[in-house]
């Protein structure tokens, strides 16, 4: 054998040896003699479990390592997240109805689950909208084809939405449907998408909405979901 591939082959057993007596000491370490009691039975057991966090060498974690994430477009709007929209003209929250199965509306004052919506990222500007009873935002092709409701079980073309921003405050959004126009809250009780959306970001355009994040999620999928299948690999070959 050649003698580089076996000081490499040496190297890497004894590596791997040295990463097996750690983990087994870190999660079987002794107890001083100390006496630790069994939460079973009562019974004196002489050795102290230890846990070991393997917490950013095998999974990907977000709070672990943040800056994996920053170079993902849109980067905020992650897939998983959890977005809440508030109408500029009649001041109130977008609500799945129940939770879902029927209308959109904005009639709600504070945010909550029903007026959650949970992003499966498409790419950095298309989404689907999923209420809080695993239906999903969409088009009611059934009826007049611009009321917004909350009722397919899968996505698919009608439930597709693109989100556009204020370039210059990222909290002021647009909702595009897939037919071509934007969502408007036309009253509290209805949500149509039939608004051209060409009348600039202010306080009395009827598309425009403060969005809020109520919560994220920062694992393997968002990341490799957020570059794409070009991307992803070279930023875990680089950073594993």
């Amino acid at each position: 054998m050649d003698d580089n591939m076996y000081s490499s082959s040496a190297m890497k057993l004894f590596i791997s040896s040295i990463f097996l007596i750690t983990i087994c000491f870190s999660m079987f370490s002794l107890s001083n003699g100390r006496s630790v009691p069994d939460d079973d039975n009562g019974i004196i057991n002489p050795v102290a479990v230890r846990a070991v966090n393997l917490g950013g060498w095998l999974v990907t974690e977000g709070w672990i390592k943040p800056s994996l994430f920053d170079a993902i477009p849109n980067n905020d709007f992650l897939d998983g997240t959890g977005v809440q929209f508030k109408s500029v003209t009649v001041g109130k929250y977008l609500c799945a109805e129940s939770g879902g199965g029927t209308v959109l509306v904005a009639n709600r004052t504070s945010a909550s689950g029903w007026e959650t919506f949970s992003l499966w990222r498409i790419n950095q500007s298309s989404f689907n909208f999923r209420v809080f009873n695993r239906q999903f935002v969409g088009l009611d092709i059934a009826g007049n084809g611009i009321d917004i409701v909350a009722a397919a079980n899968a996505p698919v073309v009608a439930e597709t939405f693109e989100i556009q921003r204020n370039p210059d405050d990222l909290s002021r959004v647009r909702i595009k449907a897939p037919n071509g126009f934007f969502l408007q809250v036309k009253t509290e009780e209805l949500v149509t998408a039939d608004y051209e959306g060409i009348d600039g970001w202010g306080n009395d355009n009827p598309s425009v909405f403060l969005i809020t994040i109520s919560g994220r999620l920062q694992g393997e999928y968002q990341l490799t979901n957020g570059y794409g299948p070009l991307l992803a690999p070279q930023i875990l070959k680089v950073t594993f």
